[in-house]
């Protein structure tokens, strides 16, 4: 089976959530089979968030959803390397999408990340979960 092809964009600017960022992103599929988005992770020392989901994107659709981000940084400052990854169930496959990030941060330290790359992996290819 083909990885999944999916698009991943940061929508607007990062809201504070307490002591952290509220980032969004558009989620779009650009296959004609639904896709389910299962869980995020940003693993980055400076930028570390993780949510538990179940959204199911249909064929060419699009969803958003939000990932509070702790950061770690002062303003005028950039994270370089760091991850969103989103866990995707389609049929019995699961699918990591990692969107590689440069995160300039703003006043305050607000974040406006930028995607750099996006790769796919089947979870479990190597024979490890």
């Amino acid at each position: 089976m083909n990885a999944p092809r999916l698009r991943i964009e940061p929508l607007g600017t990062a809201k504070p959530d307490g002591e952290r960022w509220r980032t969004t992103w558009r989620v779009t599929n650009l296959d004609s089979d639904a896709v389910r988005v299962v869980g995020a992770i940003a693993p980055h020392a400076q930028v570390r968030g993780e949510a538990t989901l179940d959204r199911e994107i249909r064929g060419k659709g699009n969803t958003q959803l939000s990932l509070v981000v702790q950061i770690v940084g002062t303003a005028g400052g950039e994270v370089e390397n760091a991850f969103v990854i989103l866990l995707i169930q389609r049929g019995n496959d699961r699918w990591r999408v990692l969107a590689r990030l440069r995160v300039p941060l703003e006043e305050d330290a607000r974040p406006r990340p930028r995607i750099e790359a996006v790769t796919v992996q089947r979870v479990g290819f190597s024979g490890e979960l």
